[in-house]
């Protein structure tokens, strides 16, 4: 294992932890977290991790944390200002150059997997051209629209968080045991936004879901039957939007599965070790 970091343009420094591939490299892969967490549930120091499993089926894994999370910092939520147009333009294009420069290889030829925040984070990147990958794994992406007509619950939560960033400067998911990591205020205000009106938008008003359809990356989805943050109905609204929509695959017992996965156990049950190794797969061209 090996730690490093990656600059990005306004000059923030991005935390990078690398398993190399044991035995022959049959790529690179990117791995990328959902929001109030940072990196490390990917495994990066378990011997029976995720990103071992990765690594001893040929993939070189580097696992980012964004901005403001794990170790990839600063800046901190609720004394520095960042969005999610920042992990879009600034921390996603830094992140996979330093990954190039790490493995050896030429830009364009590192993988990303996107967990919900990461998916979304990559799927606008892609939508705007301001990356290139060879392939994509998208992880219960999904995106929370229920605009004024939507159901209830999720519009109370949406309010709640947007309340909660606007008094305290952050949303304070530690105290709230939530998750590991806050989210900063201007964050928060864009992610309220998007539920409050049914429009996912950049600050400057790009449509990301108008952009999907020129995603055109080689893409393996899955969900967990179990997620209630991120259901499987949830993450086909994203899926069918590009081209060719891949089949969603569904982590659950209904699937055969050890279990019904909910949102982070899709990263660290180790009885779904032969879901990873699917995953694998299809990063190293295997399926």
């Amino acid at each position: 294992m090996e730690r490093t970091g990656a600059i990005c343009a306004d000059g923030v420094r991005l935390a990078l932890t690398r398993v190399p591939a044991r035995g022959q490299r049959r790529a690179v892969l990117l791995c990328t977290h959902a929001m109030m967490t940072s990196g490390r549930y990917f495994g990066a120091e378990r011997p029976d991790g995720f990103a071992a499993i990765l690594a001893g089926a040929g993939i070189d894994v580097i696992v980012l944390d964004w901005r403001g999370h794990g170790a990839s910092r600063p800046p901190e939520p609720g004394q520095d200002r960042w969005s999610f147009d920042d992990y879009v333009e600034l921390d996603l294009p830094a992140a996979l150059a330093a990954a190039a420069r790490l493995a050896g290889v030429a830009a364009g030829e590192v993988a990303v997997l996107g967990h919900s925040l990461g998916g979304l984070v990559t799927l606008a990147a892609l939508g705007a051209g301001a990356v290139r990958i060879p392939r994509l794994v998208l992880a219960a992406t999904s995106l929370w629209l229920p605009g004024p007509r939507g159901p209830w619950q999720r519009r109370a939560t949406m309010r709640a968080a947007g309340v909660a960033g606007r008094l305290l400067g952050r949303a304070p998911i530690r105290i709230l045991r939530l998750g590991s990591d806050d989210e900063p205020a201007d964050y928060v205000a864009q992610l309220t936004s998007w539920a409050r009106t049914g429009r996912w938008t950049s600050r400057n008003g790009v449509d990301h879901l108008a952009a999907l359809p020129q995603v055109t990356v080689p893409t393996w989805a899955f969900s967990g039957a179990g997620d209630r943050l991120c259901t499987p109905a949830d993450a086909s609204v994203v899926l069918a939007r590009l081209p060719g929509a891949p089949p969603l695959r569904v982590v659950g017992r209904a699937s055969g599965d050890a279990l019904d996965a909910d949102h982070v156990q899709l990263f660290t049950d180790a009885r779904l070790a032969p879901v990873w190794r699917e995953l694998a797969a299809f990063v190293t061209g295997a399926s």
